[in-house]
Order: structure tokens, then C-alpha cells, then sequence
């Protein structure tokens, strides 16, 4: 019986939860970018922004546009 991998969670979800948490919006933003690649804003990143960059280099990794 093969086990397939869980997709990854979306950054909406993971911002949520983290906040259900007790972190402010400004970190789990931070951290939810940060485990996506992207560097820590001081103002903290969206949850659109993550979300708009994620998408940026799902096409450039797919190749639909240019580095």
C-alpha cells in the first residue's frame, strides 16, 4: 500500500492556524513566507502578496515566463 504525500497546506491556512495560535498577523505573515522562500518583511508580508509570489514562480519554474 503506497501512502501519498499530503498536499501543502495553502498560506491562508497556515497564516489562520498560526494565528489561532497566538501569533500576530505580522509574524505568522513572516514565517509563512519564510517557509516559502521569501525573506522577512518588517511590515510583515499578506496573505495575498505570499500567495501572488507563490504563483510568480510557479511560472517561471514551469517556464511560461523568463527569469
Amino acid at each position: 500500500m503506497a501512502i501519498t504525500p499530503a498536499a501543502p497546506a495553502g498560506a491562508r491556512t497556515l497564516v489562520w492556524h498560526l494565528e489561532s495560535g497566538g501569533w500576530t498577523e505580522r509574524e505568522a505573515g513572516n514565517l509563512v513566507a519564510l517557509m516559502h522562500g521569501l525573506r522577512p518583511a518588517h511590515s510583515g508580508w499578506s496573505v495575498r502578496e505570499i500567495e501572488h509570489l507563490r504563483f510568480i514562480q510557479a511560472l517561471v519554474k514551469a517556464g511560461r515566463i523568463r527569469r
